[in-house]
């Protein structure tokens, strides 16, 4: 199933739809107030987490820049 946002954006990549939380909750991702908090995670092609970033629960946080994640993935796979 293609998702909206994936639709709305015409990624060239995969999007995951997650309508009822199941990969978010095994990911250990949170929420605050029936929001779901924002999460980044760099996967290798056997689907393991190499990296990744979860937002805090506060009001306030800064996610990894595009130039920030293009690092990380040149710091782990190589450019």
């Amino acid at each position: 199933m293609t998702s909206f946002v994936a639709e709305t954006l015409n990624a060239p990549y995969p999007v995951l739809s997650d309508g009822d939380w199941s990969v978010f909750h095994r990911y250990g991702m949170g929420s605050a107030m029936g929001v779901p908090l924002p999460g980044t995670f760099v996967l290798d092609a056997e689907g393991i987490i190499r990296w990744s970033w979860v937002a805090p629960l506060s009001v306030v946080f800064t996610p990894p820049t595009p130039e920030t994640l293009l690092s990380i993935l040149d710091q782990l796979f190589g450019k």
